[in-house]
């Protein structure tokens, strides 16, 4: 009763101070201006003293159209989104559809894009005239009548292109509505008609961004999608907004413009005409100088276009992108009406989001194209607006009002882009963190700790679901080693035995002692396998290549031999060379750890004589000179690397990134290797195998598993030390936070299906088919509460129920991944580079000198 008294009085208070909750609005459409997008909603977030939630799904123009059209499939009577966009104009039957509903609504115009031809052809092979591809060509091979590379009429245009002979053509094209299509369509039935038909019925192939497309073309999903496929496949072509082309330097065909001349998009870009136009504004321009464009901005837009426009150096292929509106917004709260007015305010203001545009290789439009002051006086608008504003220069007490969006407030991660170009992970939405509150807006919380081996790949998932989802989420984990994530999984008396985290995570089973207070608690766990790794002995005797058998490391790291130059270590190691009586020195983790359990798991199971302290994750070390205890991995490394004669151990993945030096040790089979050897030949991997063919796992998941461990298994190349990496769940969930235990259910399930590769991509092995079988079966076991909306995984467009706020879409980004992406493909292209030069003599060793001329000859 007193949380609750506690709760109420501070909400009480929240209320009493007039702070406002958070601001929702949502968009989708187009993947072409996305990133801009993106960015200003990010810019947003981070200088305004509100909550704002503002979203933009990029699942291309087709789907904006139909969630702006439709509320849901066939029901026009309002909008499911605050705005759509596309970079073609909404089509004639869906704009009738809304007309017919009773709706008006609106285009307006934001930015001018263009659509680029884009290959795989090798450049050797393409030559140094580029490829040149006519409207009609270009129509015959996205068609499938050309086949070929080498085809007659390709040559004639390229007589320099040098593929071999019969080499087929790979045509990618994009899957349900796309812009990019339309604008494809659009310019290929403009110039090429009589070639743009479907193959042996002559049926013309049409001029919308979803059409039908003959057999032999592949299709992909979104603008990443195409890409992909054409990096992906040699001999591919596709066609792309041209940005999304560029930054991936993706190598780009000629087309023939109006003049005749033939030209890349990126050529048209850098190219200024008379008017201090490039190639893409010069089409706006002629656009609005023909009348090309409607008068009104609720009319029907459906047959405006800016396809080959005339001009030396004009694209040919260039489309405005818009955002689509409703003229009526007297349903809207005043602050979401006021936040919706002041994004579309910056999107086209031509001193804030116009100029932007250049970052993503968009065009602002002409100024004669930009009339959203006008259209704004028109829009049925509730009886009250919230004027958010702009603080560009400091202005005092002003600039701290609750509707200020200031460019003095910011955040490290903006900070940290805009000053080093470096992508970090966005700072999440600004949260309350009271459950009132968390509950109250709608934030999904969900927090674990453990072991700190696995924390890069959590951390990965983690960020990424908080960036794909609709709702704020805030999700963490805390690294604090495998035995601390299990006592605050436990809990204590203070807690009742209740968790201090949502989940815990160790690469040990739980301990016997703990596992059975949950027990007497009537608590019951699962143990969820999700990875394996090896623990490795790393050290730091200066040239030195050591090996050691279990009982001389037992002796080592219990204190029995003290000294490096001691018989039993000559004896393994001959040709070691230490000065007389030299300490070693030795590390060891403070508090508990799983390398500790490790370690001592495989000691005491391969050398129990020697090894006295027995199956200890927190072990009894000695207390003499020679012994340092270090806490967690970083102080590890760090120990190893800095003091000489040291000798440690460490999830080996940890000791590999430091280039440590590391001492072979020998598996059941008598081979000895290091960890990073057995790596390579699949050790990991094996040990896991075998644990499944001995029955080491137990097939209860809620049994006791402390006894369970894969040490010293049997098989030529298997690692003896290896660590299980498990998530620790509690199996009766009914009275967790329905919208945690939906977010805890969508986690382990990204964990346990190695979602986008996590566990190979940060030096982990997966376990065995036959171990994931086991532990998805053992998933399925915890019981959720009654009525929880689990979350859904987009990543197929999904029209209508994508938008959903209980889907996680990979649609849905946040700008500093792309822009995070965008870098570290930059990076290893300068590697690339790099490496060729010094591969190839590019670096030149240079001696001088100076002195008496006498010898100079």
């Amino acid at each position: 009763m007193a949380r609750i008294a506690r709760s109420a009085l501070l909400l009480c208070g929240l209320a009493a101070s007039g702070q406002a909750q958070e601001v929702m609005v949502d968009g989708s459409g187009t993947t072409n201006p996305s990133k801009f997008f993106w960015k200003i909603m990010d810019t947003f977030k981070a200088q305004s003293r509100r909550e704002l939630r503002m979203t933009y799904r990029a699942v291309g123009s087709g789907t904006g159209q139909k969630e702006f059209s439709q509320v849901a499939s066939a029901n026009f009577a309002s909008s499911l989104t605050a705005f759509g966009s596309g970079d073609i104009p909404m089509p004639q039957d869906l704009y009738n559809s809304i007309k017919g509903a009773g709706r008006d609504m609106l285009h307006v115009p934001l930015c001018l894009g263009a659509i680029g031809i884009f290959h795989s052809i090798p450049a050797a092979e393409v030559g140094v005239d580029g490829l040149k591809l006519s409207p009609c060509i270009l129509a015959k091979i996205f068609s499938g009548q050309i086949t070929t590379w080498d085809d007659v009429a390709i040559k004639a245009d390229n007589p320099n292109l040098a593929v071999p002979a019969g080499t087929q053509i790979k045509a990618g094209h994009r899957t349900l509505g796309s812009s990019s299509t339309g604008g494809l369509t659009g310019y290929l039935t403009a110039k090429c008609p009589a070639n743009w038909t479907m193959p042996g019925t002559g049926v013309a192939m049409g001029s919308s961004g979803d059409i039908t497309w003959p057999p032999s073309t592949t299709g992909v999903y979104g603008s990443p999608g195409m890409q992909d496929f054409i990096l992906g496949n040699k001999y591919a072509i596709g066609y792309l907004d041209a940005g999304h082309g560029h930054q991936r330097s993706i190598a780009e065909a000629m087309l023939k413009n109006e003049d005749g001349n033939w030209l890349t998009s990126l050529a048209a870009m850098a190219s200024i005409d008379a008017n201090g136009n490039n190639g893409v504004a010069a089409a706006g321009k002629a656009a609005v100088d023909a009348s090309v464009i409607p008068a009104s901005a609720k009319a029907d837009w459906s047959a405006v276009n800016l396809y080959s426009k005339a001009g030396p150096s004009t694209w040919p292929i260039v489309l405005i992108s818009y955002l689509y509106l409703n003229n009526n917004w007297a349903s809207m709260s005043p602050d979401k009406a006021g936040l919706l007015k002041v994004f579309v305010d910056y999107v086209v203001d031509s001193n804030m989001g116009q100029p932007m545009l250049k970052e993503f290789s968009f065009d602002p439009i002409p100024t004669a194209m930009n009339k959203w002051a006008s259209i704004y006086v028109d829009i049925t608008k509730p009886a009250t607006v919230t004027a958010f504003t702009f603080e560009p220069a400091t202005a005092a007490w002003t600039g701290q009002g609750d509707d200020v969006i200031s460019a003095q407030r910011s955040d490290y991660n903006r900070w940290k882009l805009e000053e080093v170009s470096v992508a970090l992970v966005s700072v999440t939405s600004r949260l309350v963190g009271l459950e009132s509150s968390l509950n109250d807006y709608g934030i999904v919380p969900l927090h674990g700790s453990g072991t700190t081996n696995p924390k890069t790949m959590f951390a990965k998932t983690m960020k990424n679901m908080q960036h794909e989802a609709r709702v704020p989420m805030l999700l963490t984990y805390r690294s604090v080693g495998s035995g601390t994530g299990m006592v605050e999984f436990v809990g204590d008396a203070a807690s009742g035995f209740k968790s201090y985290n949502h989940f815990g995570s160790g690469d040990i089973p739980m301990d016997k002692a703990k596992y059975d207070v949950m027990a007497a608690k009537g608590e019951t766990m699962v143990h969820l396998p999700f990875c394996m790794g090896p623990i490795g002995i790393f050290h730091h005797v200066p040239g030195a290549l050591l090996t050691m058998d279990a009982c001389l490391l037992a002796k080592i790291f219990g204190g029995l031999i003290t000294t490096w130059d001691h018989a039993d270590i000559k004896a393994q190691n001959p040709g070691l060379m230490v000065p007389a009586g030299q300490p070693i020195k030795v590390g060891h983790r403070t508090l508990g750890s799983s390398s500790t359990g490790g370690l001592a798991g495989y000691l005491a199971k391969t050398c129990p004589t020697s090894w006295t302290f027995g199956d200890c994750s927190l072990c009894p070390w000695p207390t003499t000179a020679g012994f340092t205890a270090v806490q967690g991995t970083p102080g590890m490394q760090a120990y190893i690397k800095d003091t000489a004669f040291s000798i440690g151990y460490l999830d080996a993945g940890q000791g590999h990134d430091f280039n440590l030096h590391e001492v072979s040790i020998p598996n059941k089979n008598g081979k000895f290797r290091t960890s990073f050897q057995s790596m390579a030949l699949g050790g990991v991997a094996q040990a896991g195998a075998e644990a499944v063919t001995s029955g080491t796992f137990p097939t209860d998941a809620s049994a006791d598993w402390s006894a369970v461990n894969v040490y010293n298994m049997p098989g030529d190349p298997t690692w003896p030390i290896v660590l299980v990496s498990y998530l620790y769940v509690k199996k009766d969930q009914t009275a967790t936070n329905p919208k945690t235990a939906a977010a805890l259910k969508a986690f382990i399930s990204r964990i346990l299906n190695n979602h986008v590769g996590v566990v190979e991509e940060f030096g982990f092995t997966a376990p065995p088919t036959s171990v994931k079988t086991q532990t998805l079966a053992a998933a399925a076991t915890i019981v959720y509460p009654t009525g929880m909306k689990s979350f859904i995984e987009e990543d197929d467009t999904n029209p209508i129920g994508g938008m959903a706020t209980n889907v996680i879409s990979s649609k849905r980004i946040a700008f500093d991944d792309y822009q995070r992406d965008v870098m570290a493909a930059q990076i290893l292209t300068l590697q690339a580079t790099v490496s060729g030069l010094t591969g190839n003599g590019g670096i030149t060793t240079q001696l001088h000198g100076s002195g008496t001329t006498n010898p100079k000859t």
